[in-house]
């Protein structure tokens, strides 16, 4: 019965990357990373800053992030975080002092087609 999340990677702080990665468990995100990132828990600590697409099950952006997030859960935008991009998840949380910049969609399944009408939508049928 393995922890799933027992495998924590950690780009450190004078790390600087570009390209494709992916990775299991938890990845902390100290330094710099631009690409494409696919995984499951990923965390961009307060020094780090990402230019990515990134697919994961969760997200935590406590630094600065730039590009596009699809995860499967849920995203959090901590008190220092910085996100400039298109969000698709289940959850969204931004912490008091979290700054969010772009376009959100939250839905209870990604590929759920009856979310994707606005409630407008539905208004208009019922008039």
């Amino acid at each position: 019965m393995g922890d799933k999340n027992s495998n924590i990677s950690i780009f450190d702080s004078e790390l600087r990357l570009k390209g494709a990665f992916s990775f299991k468990g938890k990845l902390i995100i100290k330094g710099s990373l631009e690409g494409t990132i696919a995984g499951e828990n990923l965390i961009i600590s307060e020094e780090g800053i990402v230019i990515a697409e990134i697919n994961a099950e969760n997200v935590t952006i406590g630094g600065r992030f730039e590009g596009y997030i699809t995860a499967l859960n849920e995203v959090v935008i901590l008190s220092t975080g910085i996100c400039h991009g298109n969000i698709s998840c289940k959850s969204l949380v931004v912490e008091t002092g979290g700054l969010l910049n772009g376009d959100i969609r939250c839905t209870k399944d990604l590929n759920s087609e009856s979310e994707k009408e606005p409630l407008s939508a539905e208004r208009d049928e019922l008039n």
